[in-house]
């Protein structure tokens, strides 16, 4: 039941308001999670795409509520533990360490087939794990709920003695969402019921704020947890709507105000930001495709010809040469340590003809009297063609 001076704290949704467009959106958002599922990908690129999808979940979940350290900073923490900051700033490393603390026991409760409850001694577990170490005022105490009442700006949360029942409404209500269209209509079913699940947990956390503090980085990693739980959403993509709402964080905050008038208007924006995120992501996998694919064409190209020191050399030229930059001659032989030792054995002519011939065999486009750039282009037009709109 919903509290009198919090009207729009239901405990329901009736997909049936659900647009056409967000139909069509949440339809690209499982395609697009099945292709990033069953896309192989190079180990190292696999790694990089991995780690690089982590600390952009935990970067922006913590930069929302003001956490200052750099992408890179917690590209540090993330690969390394520690970002070595300064004293004055431990408190946002150990605020960034408490959120892929909370994450990777996610992933690792997944790699154990185990699946962790959303129940509300999870809720409260994770806002102390947040919380902890962090510097706070005395009224906020990690994992407990708050026993005083608060606003965010505008917006005023529910009494503090109605938080206990709220929370237990939550976590039935969201017991009984999550599985409830997955066993009636099948891959679709469950993406649907998680996607939606993941977003309204989110958004009545933020509206219950049962804790005196961490309640937005709480409400994100129970969205993490139910996405990664789906068994469709790739882990690489679990994190990236809270790099949508740091992206946008504007349009964040009017899309949670608006929610309370209509709360198509949180999941609207929600849904519109994780195919975007993923959209990014799938281009990304692409380009490591194409990468593939011409290291592919390279390969074969030479497989044709007798081995000699000068097409071997020639092939790791050609596997070198950076997508779009044209080069000279001489910048040939700063492409790798190995080139140029091979290229100091040999005449300064030597990699002119190099070029010169890996233009005739249709490697490489001669663009002006000394320079040259990769013609990778090709692998394009394998890709099947579409219609000019």
């Amino acid at each position: 039941m919903a509290p009198p001076t919090h009207p729009f704290i239901t405990f329901e949704f009736d997909t049936r308001g659900i647009d056409a467009r967000t139909w069509m959106l949440l339809g690209e958002a499982l395609s697009k999670c099945q292709h990033l599922a069953g896309a192989p990908l190079k180990p190292g690129a696999a790694t990089e795409l991995a780690s690089v999808s982590l600390a952009r979940g935990v970067q922006a979940t913590t930069a929302i509520e003001g956490n200052t350290l750099s992408d890179e900073e917690v590209r540090e923490i993330v690969d390394k533990g520690s970002a070595g900051v300064s004293e004055s700033r431990a408190y946002l490393e150990r605020e960034v360490q408490n959120v892929l603390g909370a994450v990777r026991d996610i992933d690792h409760a997944l790699g154990a087939e185990v699946r962790l409850p959303i129940n509300v001694d999870r809720i409260r577990g994770l806002n102390k794990q947040v919380l902890d170490g962090i510097p706070d005022k005395p009224e906020v105490v990690p994992g407990e709920f708050r026993q005083h009442d608060v606003a965010v700006g505008p917006y005023k949360a529910p009494h503090w003695t109605e938080v206990p029942d709220l929370v237990g409404q939550l976590v039935n209500w969201l017991g009984n969402l999550r599985p409830q269209t997955a066993s009636q209509d099948g891959i679709e079913g469950r993406f649907t019921s998680a996607v939606l699940s993941a977003i309204l947990a989110h958004l009545y956390i933020a509206w219950i704020h049962p804790f005196g503090n961490g309640n937005g980085r709480t409400a994100r990693l129970i969205e993490v947890q139910i996405l990664s739980e789906s068994g469709i959403v790739p882990i690489v993509a679990t994190n990236i709507l809270s790099d949508h709402y740091n992206k946008t964080r504007n349009a964040y905050y009017l899309a949670l105000d608006e929610a309370r008038k209509d709360v198509m208007a949180f999941v609207r924006y929600a849904i519109r930001g994780f195919v975007d995120e993923l959209r990014a992501q799938i281009h990304v996998v692409r380009q490591h495709n194409l990468q593939i694919n011409w290291e592919s064409y390279v390969y074969e190209t030479f497989n044709k010809m007798p081995n000699t020191d000068a097409r071997s050399r020639q092939r790791a030229v050609a596997l070198l040469l950076p997508e779009g930059a044209e080069i000279t001659p001489e910048d040939v032989t700063d492409l790798s340590t190995s080139l140029a030792r091979k290229y100091a054995l040999c005449g300064e002519r030597t990699p002119a003809r190099d070029m010169n011939d890996l233009a005739k065999l249709g490697l490489v486009e001669k663009t002006g009297k000394r320079t040259y750039r990769a013609r990778r282009e090709m692998i394009q037009a394998f890709i099947p063609p579409v219609a000019a709109a």
